[in-house]
């Protein structure tokens, strides 16, 4: 069996930055703690945990030392609420999700209905929600923006990791029910390339094996992208999950790794693959 690595791998600049900053903090030798997972990944919340790094949900859980938002960003009422007990704080908020706040923000005080593509309790949504004012609406798929009702002025904007496509789909809907569109695309373009080299890897294998966090929204849409192209695609964490059964009469195994899962990880999962295959 051949094991097939796609052309983009390891970790998006997103990722490494909020990884950085994190372990730079924890060199400090002062309390570091996480606002949520700093990426979603096993393996690096594993790692930044054995440096002494706590992961909370809430702001109220921290009484001191420094204070790292994640990846996905915060909502504004969370910075406050770091800012109003003083804490010391290091942004790790991807510059391309800081973008998609600044635009979501100027949607609403312009006065535009917020139509926010993505899934409602991702860390990512609710940061944008934040800075959407009053007036916007979450939509995740056909089915939810077609209920959508006639609207004046319309302003879109999505959550990073959203398959470009289904951007483009809730754009046309919204054109047709808005007297006024105006649109940001805030679709990842890092992302964009990684589900590509997905599609590419899928022309090539018989299977693929997806690795990554089961709670990452980039890894499970190029696993539901490999199925879209007619393949069996396996989305597995670690390299114990594979399993000798998905092997069997399988000449070109495909290996992609989400925007947050490190180079190392996937090597384990091609040294397992071609353990099990001997």
């Amino acid at each position: 069996m051949k094991v097939l690595l796609a052309r983009e791998n390891g970790f998006c600049f997103g990722v490494k930055k909020a990884v950085e900053l994190t372990l730079a903090a924890a060199e400090s030798g002062k309390q570091v703690t996480n606002l949520g997972q700093v990426v979603h990944n096993p393996k690096i919340s594993e790692r930044l945990a054995a440096r002494g790094v706590k992961v909370v949900k809430d702001v109220a859980d921290v009484e001191h030392g420094i204070v790292v938002i994640r990846a996905h960003g915060i909502p504004p009422e969370m910075r406050a609420a770091i800012e109003a007990k003083g804490l010391e704080c290091v942004d790790a908020t991807c510059s391309l999700v800081l973008r998609a706040q600044r635009f979501t923000k100027q949607l609403a005080d312009e006065g535009y209905r917020v139509i926010i593509l993505g899934t409602p309790d991702h860390p990512e949504v609710i940061g944008l929600r934040g800075f959407a004012g009053d007036n916007y609406v979450i939509v995740e798929s056909k089915e939810e923006w077609e209920r959508l009702p006639k609207i004046r002025r319309a302003g879109v904007v999505s959550q990073s990791t959203q398959p470009p496509w289904t951007f483009s789909a809730l754009v046309t809907h919204v054109t047709s029910i808005a007297q006024e569109t105006k649109v940001f695309n805030t679709v990842c373009p890092v992302t964009v390339k990684r589900q590509d080299a997905t599609t590419e890897l899928a022309g090539e294998s018989d299977v693929l094996i997806v690795v990554g966090g089961k709670n990452s929204a980039n890894t499970r849409e190029l696993a539901n992208l490999a199925r879209l192209q007619g393949r069996t695609a396996h989305h597995i964490e670690l390299a114990s999950e594979l399993r000798s059964e998905w092997l069997v009469g399988v000449e070109r195994l495909g290996l992609i790794g989400g925007c947050s899962t490190p180079m190392d990880t996937l090597l384990e999962v091609k040294e397992r693959a071609e353990a099990l295959s001997a």
